[in-house]
């Protein structure tokens, strides 16, 4: 008779999503740092890099059946770190006004601490991605690939207004659904 050993739990594998996400996480610091170099064109190339990382990790996920719960939390953070660290470079270059990006961080940081706080209460692990989420991070990725694009020209900066209309959309519409829920728990 064969008798199964113990041994230690299978470690999760990681997933070409989850890698592809992870690479997005890394392109961040490069970012910012050809950014803050003043360099022209890798910023463009970095930042399109890790925009279409974004639509590739999803979609790799769907494609071999690795939908994960590291991928449903690295992927929406991966995009908060972009698109924060960017619009934070871009505000200090005077490319855009510092208050997009207190409303880009502040969106971001409520969705990550409403987040946690629905884990610490419930113990679910839930992320569910929104379309007023999705439209927002779009948008957001649209605006900063104009804004790299042509630096000093004024057309980009007619894009922060629809940008930051969905963005405030969209934090309303994560904290009704956080309330919807936390009333659940009552």
């Amino acid at each position: 008779t064969r008798h199964a050993t113990a041994g230690p739990a299978p470690r999760p594998r990681l997933t070409w999503a989850n890698r592809i996400t992870i690479l997005r996480l890394l392109l961040t610091p490069l970012l910012v740092i050809l950014l803050l170099k003043g360099e022209r064109l890798w910023p463009l190339y970095i930042f399109l890099l890790a925009a279409l990382s974004d639509i590739l990790d999803g979609a790799v996920a769907r494609w071999r059946n690795e939908q994960t719960l590291l991928g449903k939390f690295l992927d929406p953070v991966a995009d908060k770190l972009l698109l924060s660290s960017s619009f934070l470079i871009l505000a200090l270059l005077g490319r855009t006004p510092m208050w997009v990006f207190i409303v880009v961080l502040f969106r971001d940081l409520l969705i990550l601490i409403g987040w946690n706080v629905m884990f610490i209460l419930t113990r679910v692990p839930r992320i569910e991605p929104r379309a007023l989420g999705k439209a927002t991070t779009f948008a957001q990725m649209a605006t900063v690939i104009a804004l790299l694009t042509f630096p000093g020209q004024p057309w980009p900066k007619f894009l922060t207004l629809p940008m930051i209309v969905v963005t405030v959309l969209s934090t309303i519409d994560y904290v009704w659904v956080g309330s919807q829920r936390l009333g659940e728990l009552g």
